[in-house]
């Protein structure tokens, strides 16, 4: 496969198709080789390579978030979409859905949080950011939150810029939101402003980078699109994904798929609801009971008083003349949370919450345990709880980073972005290499309109992340690598300079 005209061998192709699997996650079977080799013939004529066994080298020995994956990843996922595609699922939405969600927030939170995951080029996400405008007329008292994320970052630069063809409206019936929501600028379609501010796009790869995690926001999710997406994927990690996504909402959150995904096997742990034209999923349940009546207000120990030290001469020690025999140390003892993280692990959110609250009965002063409270009831959404717990954690502990470290994500997620930079600040005044500390407070600042401490903070993200083998587990980002990490630190570089030269005076 030298040109654009020539086909790839069995060989070459079932190589090309098995590294991808494995370095992406991206499963193409055989009745799709046509779309595989159609991707790979354009990102070998875009890389320069004289021949696919170059191209194939070239690959192996690059890392899987570096450019070259990216052109390719660019060119064999290319999804058609288009703005309110699928009627019935988005009439499901409008009619039954949204109105529902916003129903059970008004009266609490006036919160919703939405993730369309694998978004391609924006339609989806732009298009239920229209939906909630014409729902909410009181838009502005709410907090919303819509996460878009893809693997193809070529699609995620033609989301952000906000500019459509005209072929991106040939679903019949929603006009009226073309009319409202788009200005013509000659051949292309501008989405009002508005409306792009209210979604937020970002680099995810389902198959790879972690998730639920409050370290890149993908938690307590109301309701997460993923359409004709898992697709892509092999059953075994179809069944991962559609797990993690079921972790990802909220008790009662819904997910909607495309009418190309698996068997409805896949999803057994959703109650699954019928509208017209369309199949929805609910998360079944409620958030977890806690009893909170037996607790006390928790005291900050008061510091003891340390002992003089009386000053002794150093005694004489003699040497023996045979060294002792080394003491066998005794097995470590296991610490009181251990068995809990066990649960945690195992997705028993409820066992682990009754064992917490049987250790604070018998130690109401394990900071630990508040702190490990204080993560489940963020990971499910509930801020204020959750806010209540890391407060009482680091009222015990102070120097326990990461609870400062959640407190700000918490604080961040209830709209305070000022008391979420000071809990963020704590952190990296507490730990100077706090490499995640460094990359969020980057963001505060930027949120808050502080450009030059945001700018100075992604720099001193990007040093501590030198010499860190690709593979480094980050801390506190379940489980982000050093590589990914220092990918998307180059990325925001650059999307941050050049906003900035677009809009100098932000």
């Amino acid at each position: 496969m030298t040109s654009g005209k020539s086909r790839l061998d069995q060989n070459t192709y079932e190589s090309f198709r098995a590294l991808i699997l494995e370095r992406s996650g991206l499963h193409f079977p055989h009745k799709r080789r046509q779309d595989l080799e159609r991707g790979l013939t354009q990102a070998l004529n875009r890389s320069g390579c004289p021949s696919a066994e170059a191209y194939y080298q070239l690959l192996s020995s690059k890392p899987t978030d570096g450019p070259e994956w990216e052109k390719l990843i660019g060119q064999v996922t290319i999804g058609e979409t288009y703005f309110f595609r699928d009627r019935g699922q988005f009439e499901a939405l409008r009619r039954r859905i949204l109105p529902e969600i916003i129903a059970q927030k008004r009266a609490l939170t006036r919160q919703i949080r939405i993730w369309s995951a694998g978004c391609a080029s924006g339609e989806e996400p732009y298009s239920i950011a229209m939906v909630l405008r014409e729902l909410l007329p009181d838009l502005s008292s709410w907090n919303i939150t819509i996460l878009a994320t893809d693997i193809n970052r070529e699609a995620l630069n033609k989301a952000r810029s906000g500019h459509y063809g005209d072929w991106s409206f040939r679903e019949e019936g929603w006009e009226s939101m073309r009319a409202r929501y788009f200005t013509r600028q000659g051949k292309v379609w501008q989405l009002d402003p508005r409306v792009r501010e209210m979604v937020e796009f970002a680099y995810l790869n389902l198959g790879e980078d972690p998730y639920p995690s409050m370290a890149n926001n993908t938690v307590a999710f109301d309701l997460i699109v993923c359409r004709n997406v898992t697709i892509y994927f092999a059953p075994d990690l179809v069944r991962h994904v559609v797990d993690r996504l079921h972790e990802a909402l909220v008790e009662g959150g819904w997910l909607i798929v495309g009418h190309s995904e698996p068997s409805p096997v896949t999803y057994n742990q959703f109650a699954a609801h019928t509208f017209p034209g369309a199949i929805l999923y609910q998360k079944a349940g409620r958030p977890a009971r806690f009893d909170t009546s037996w607790l006390t207000t928790v005291e900050k120990p008061a510091r003891p008083t340390p002992a003089p030290v009386p000053h002794l001469a150093p005694p004489k020690i003699e040497l023996p003349a045979k060294p002792p025999p080394l003491p066998i140390e005794p097995a470590p003892k296991a610490k009181p949370c251990d068995g809990i993280v066990t649960l945690l692990e195992a997705g028993q959110t409820e066992q682990a919450l009754e064992e917490l609250q049987r250790l604070l009965e018998r130690d109401p002063q394990c900071a630990t345990a508040y702190f490990m409270i204080g993560k489940i009831r963020a990971n499910a959404g509930m801020w204020q709880e959750a806010r209540h717990w890391f407060d009482r954690a680091l009222q015990l502990n102070p120097l326990l980073i990461e609870g400062h470290f959640l407190l700000s994500l918490v604080h961040s997620q209830e709209g305070n972005q000022e008391e979420a930079l000071s809990s963020m600040k704590r952190v990296v005044y507490l730990d100077r290499s706090a490499v995640l500390g460094h990359f969020c407070l980057a963001n505060l600042y930027r949120e808050t309109g502080n450009q030059s401490r945001a700018h100075k903070s992604l720099e001193n993200t990007a040093v501590l992340l030198e010499g860190l083998p690709e593979s480094t587990p980050i801390p506190w980002s379940d489980g982000m690598t050093a590589g990914r990490l220092r990918f998307t630190v180059r990325q925001q570089m650059q999307e941050w300079e050049h906003v900035d030269k677009q809009y100098p005076a932000r």
